[in-house]
């Protein structure tokens, strides 16, 4: 079995019975603390989706990237596949519900305000994309606009030479409540939503069952 799809099973034995981590990878060296998985049906042509939350990472988490974005984006690809994208409006409020339903958004998991997305314009300063092929392939609708008001900034004032480069999820008073953000890449830790796709909605090919996480809209 794939170690990915072993930890899958594990934690969503552990959501219910104990704290059971299973074979969860956190090299190179991420600290933030797993909050548990849900997931959705796919819909429009998207695939069904699994989306697990993990709190912001140690100041110390830099890693030899010398980002914390990539330290968490390295996390997610070794125990998922990939940090989350969000191609539809259905996809944006199953992470938000969850964030909310779970108090994630508190500063107890993010004090710097954020997740981690998988999204960055390092390439074209401007031009995020999006990290998926099942965004770029047309099977979710890539075109939806998750940004904040006024944002992407790419505010130089931390970082003269590249500004702000990847993408958060954001979570600040006054300012966002759970939209999309450009953010430092080095600057500061932030938490990370991984997802792990379900093609056809086909759970049983992935030893997985329908239901063996909760609904990220309950």
């Amino acid at each position: 079995m794939d170690l990915k799809v072993l930890f899958l099973c594990l934690c969503g034995l552990s959501i219910g019975y104990g704290d059971n981590w299973g074979t969860f990878d956190y090299s190179p060296g991420y600290t933030g603390k797993y909050q548990g998985c849900c997931q959705i049906d796919g819909i429009n042509g998207c695939d069904c989706t699994i989306y697990c939350f993990l709190c912001e990472q140690d100041s110390e988490d830099i890693g030899w990237h010398n980002s914390y974005y990539d330290v968490a984006k390295e996390v997610c690809q070794r125990n998922f596949d990939g940090l989350a994208v969000i191609g539809t409006n259905h996809q944006h409020k199953a992470i938000y519900s969850y964030i909310k339903d779970n108090s994630l958004d508190g500063d107890w998991c993010i004090p710097n305000h954020g997740f981690w997305l998988g999204m960055d314009d390092r390439d074209v300063e401007g031009h995020f994309v999006w990290q998926s092929d099942t965004v770029k392939d047309g099977y979710c609708d890539g075109e939806y606009d998750c940004w904040e008001e006024g944002e992407p900034d790419n505010n130089t004032k931390k970082d003269k030479t590249n500004g702000q480069d990847c993408g958060q999820i954001w979570f600040r008073d006054g300012r966002s409540d759970g939209r999309c953000d450009d953010e430092y890449c080095n600057f500061r830790p932030k938490g990370a939503v991984c997802e792990f796709r379900v093609p056809h909605c086909d759970y049983e090919a992935y030893g997985l069952y329908d239901g063996e996480f909760p609904d990220c809209h309950d």
